[in-house]
């Protein structure tokens, strides 16, 4: 196109006035020829090469002189973007691997994609034509990075902890700390599972819905909770890849059931007696029940034969040697029962009657019988 416009040029016959429409088309063809030598002299044309991840080194990824229709010598290829990832040998301008691998997942322009987006590798090559002595051309090209399945799921912890109340409805959802996999959708996580004993099959299940074309277990409740029968339950959940071959990790999934206060306090015997004289002192003792403990033990038996910190007492706090002034009388009451600061006086044959409540369980009558002193 340039030589036919010198051409042109030369063979045109100019007016020899100098004219202003003469000069200004004169001008205009010297712009324009120019403009053109400029850009034939800094051309780019776009390529696109696509290769796995993780190949090794010298992996063959192009060859420009045969993609560009240039002649096999002649000319010399440089790398100007792309390093430390690619090279381009100066003769052929085949492009290779290098010994740094391309890892997708930890490209720069590739860690922030959204799921399912392509991966890119930008590169650049000039191209010097050495017979001809023209300026270098540029070659501007993209590599499409692809996903190959080299990564794990894991879980954020070998040990996964998930608190159930003991009162929880059956069909309850509580939903399991997530897996994680570098790897893009179709390598990603696909599924989860679930593995339990045969205790505790019969009371949790899971279930896997999709969340924004990602994967979310949650643990469903399948049966009815006692913490005071069994406080715990280790389970294991899978997390499986969609790659070929799958990759998959497991985690201790731990089910702490906690406690409702779905058990009211019981006493032992609905009736305790004691004799005291009148005279008594205070803080004499009234009532000792034998290893100095009255229990008030829980309605579930099975609770009392198993831990027996579940239990309530009434709890004076004294050792042997001690006196009710020389201890606080604040905190759990357990042992003997004391007179209160008031002196109890005769005033029937029979005695006196005192009885302690609690809200939820009724009362237990304790028996004071008074005695005169000798």
């Amino acid at each position: 196109m340039i030589m036919a416009m010198l051409h042109n040029l030369h063979e045109k016959k100019w007016p020899h006035c100098k004219s202003p429409g003469y000069l200004m088309e004169l001008n205009l063809h010297a712009v324009l020829l120019w403009v053109l030598v400029l850009h034939c002299g800094s051309a780019k044309s776009s390529i696109l090469y696509r290769v796995q991840e993780e190949q090794p080194p010298n992996t063959l990824i192009g060859s420009l002189a045969a993609d560009q229709g240039l002649p096999d010598s002649g000319h010399l290829y440089k790398l100007e973007v792309g390093a430390p990832y690619l090279r381009v040998d100066g003769k052929t301008g085949d492009i290779f691997t290098t010994e740094i691998p391309i890892d997708r997942e930890t490209l720069r322009d590739c860690r922030s994609l959204a799921k399912g987006k392509p991966c890119y590798l930008e590169f650049e090559v000039s191209v010097t034509d050495l017979i001809q002595n023209q300026s270098p051309r540029l070659i501007e090209g993209r590599i499409e990075v692809q996903d190959i399945n080299d990564n794990t799921p894991q879980f954020p912890s070998s040990v996964l902890t998930i608190s159930v109340p003991e009162n929880t409805i059956m069909g309850a959802l509580f939903s399991i700390p997530l897996a994680t996999d570098r790897d893009s959708d179709r390598n990603g996580v696909a599924d989860y599972a679930l593995t339990a004993g045969p205790e505790a099959a019969t009371l949790f299940g899971l279930q896997v819905a999709d969340d924004r074309g990602g994967k979310l277990p949650q643990l469903i409740v399948l049966g009815n909770l006692d913490r005071e029968l069994k406080d715990s339950y280790d389970l294991t959940i899978k997390a499986v890849d969609g790659g070929n071959p799958q990759r998959y990790s497991s985690a201790l999934l731990r089910v702490i059931v906690t406690d409702a206060n779905d058990n009211a306090p019981k006493f032992e015997r609905s009736t305790y007696e004691a004799e005291v004289s009148e005279n008594s002192p205070v803080g004499h003792s009234v009532l000792q029940h034998p290893h100095r403990r009255v229990t008030f033990s829980t309605t579930n038996p099975v609770q009392d034969l198993q831990d027996a910190s579940q239990h309530s007492y009434y709890d004076s706090g004294l050792e042997e040697s001690e006196t009710p002034s020389s201890k606080s009388s604040s905190g759990p009451r357990i042992g003997p029962l004391t007179l209160p600061e008031d002196h109890y006086e005769r005033t029937t044959p029979d005695g006196s009657i005192g009885e302690t409540e609690h809200p939820e369980n009724g009362t237990v009558t304790i028996l004071s019988v008074l005695s005169d002193s000798l």
